[in-house]
């Protein structure tokens, strides 16, 4: 399993069970691979600096303007 592999895995099979053959393929990865723990590591403190952050309201301009960025039609507000 090369790095882009593994990085498409961990975020495509995140459900999976923590014994799943996935899984251990991704920890055994992970402990051959410092750029994917590296990157593993500023994927869960990215988001656990958003759950610190707590729920903020985002300005109406700046949520149109992702709307049309993404292309995404009738998103909530």
């Amino acid at each position: 399993m090369d790095c882009e592999d593994f990085i498409n895995r961990l975020c495509d099979d995140l459900a999976e069970d923590i014994n799943s053959e996935v899984c251990e393929q991704i920890k055994r990865h992970l402990e051959t691979c410092s750029d994917c723990r590296t990157q593993l590591a500023a994927m869960k403190n990215t988001v656990n600096l958003f759950k610190c952050m707590g729920e903020i309201q985002v300005p109406i301009a700046v949520h149109e303007r992702l709307i049309t960025m993404l292309n995404v039609k009738n998103a909530a507000k």
